[in-house]
């Protein structure tokens, strides 16, 4: 019968003991070399989106540039129409191929809401703003640092009251920028800076609410017919029925103007014409400051993805022609989520 030898019992622990001591070892190094493959795999996928968003943000940034080198070529031209074949249709605005991808110009049609159900069994249903392909016009719009008291209430929903308080909040805010010049001046040089700068701003005024400037379910805001960075003066050639109704013209008048657009008609080559031809001479010392057949003032939304109609990165940008010269007056750009 063999006897334990305590030398040999010891030996037996501390092999034991490095045993386990090496599985443990083991058993991180392996934790550790996974972390490092996981970690490894992480960094590849992030750098490779962060170089499809630096090649998206490119694309987009293309669009853009080309959407403003065809506003460029057409800055000169006597008239701007709504019925011009470069400021908006699918041809030149919509999946551009450009480089590695594809690029569309967008902008929301306040009039044409799609209603979809919002789940498979609800009875709910939201809706969305459907989009066209092209240029928004910014000389379309009333600019709100010029608009009259008798302009803005020719909106919905504008009472005097309301009407009083974004006039009187707009002139104290005038009053605390000293550099600020006139608005007739302003509009001479073809852009009015000022002073509000954003239309959220309009919230703070006293009645104003976000029902009434953007709009809520069934009803649509006063927001897409004001603007705070134009020459402000409106195009009577590329105005909407809301916007020429506040300016100052009549129904019958709003009216007569959109048959003719509906005709092929190819915009006034005048205020006067327009005048004229509307039959509107005693309204002429109200609206004739107002109104323009040029525009100056363009803003763009700019979406671009790797396949058509699949967007991973938007641009919105503004800009501002003056006879031969073209700047940036706005510019952000947003990487969108992947679906």
């Amino acid at each position: 019968m063999l006897k334990n030898v305590p030398g040999q019992k010891q030996l037996s622990e501390q092999q034991g003991f490095a045993l386990v001591i090496t599985l443990w070892i083991m058993a991180i190094l392996g934790v550790m070399a996974a972390s490092f493959s996981y970690e490894a795999v992480c960094e590849t996928k992030v750098e490779s989106w962060s170089s499809q968003d630096r090649r998206a943000y490119n694309l987009a940034r293309g669009g853009v540039h080309q959407a403003a080198g065809i506003i460029r070529e057409h800055a000169r031209d006597p008239v701007h129409s709504i019925t011009d074949k470069w400021f908006s249709g699918d041809t030149l605005y919509k999946d551009i191929k450009f480089g590695p991808g594809y690029y569309s110009i967008v902008r929301p049609d306040p009039g044409a809401v799609k209603k979809h159900k919002a789940g498979k069994d609800s009875k709910e249903s939201k809706k969305t703003v459907l989009l066209q392909y092209g240029l928004i016009d910014e000389e379309s719009r009333l600019n709100i640092n010029v608009a009259t008291m008798a302009q803005l209430q020719g909106f919905p929903n504008v009472s005097n009251v309301l009407a009083s308080n974004i006039i009187i909040f707009r002139t104290k805010k005038h009053g605390k920028k000293g550099k600020d010049v006139p608005a007739s001046v302003a509009m001479a040089k073809g852009l009015v800076d000022g002073p509000i700068r954003s239309l959220d701003e309009l919230l703070k005024v006293k009645g104003m609410t976000s029902d009434i400037l953007y709009g809520s379910s069934g009803t649509g805001g006063i927001a897409p017919y004001l603007t705070c960075f134009s020459s402000g003066k409106v195009n009577i050639n590329t105005a909407g029925k809301e916007v020429l109704h506040a300016v100052g013209f009549t129904t019958g008048q709003v009216q007569s103007l959109l048959a003719y657009r509906l005709s092929g008609w190819k915009g006034f080559a005048s205020v006067a014409a327009a005048i004229s031809t509307l039959a509107a001479s005693s309204q002429s010392s109200h609206v004739e400051p107002f109104l323009t057949v040029q525009s100056k003032n363009f803003s763009m939304t700019c979406l671009a993805g790797f396949a058509p109609g699949r967007h991973v990165e938007r641009i919105t940008a503004r800009v501002s022609v003056d006879k031969d010269q073209l700047r940036f007056t706005r510019w952000e750009s947003e990487s969108l989520p992947r679906i």
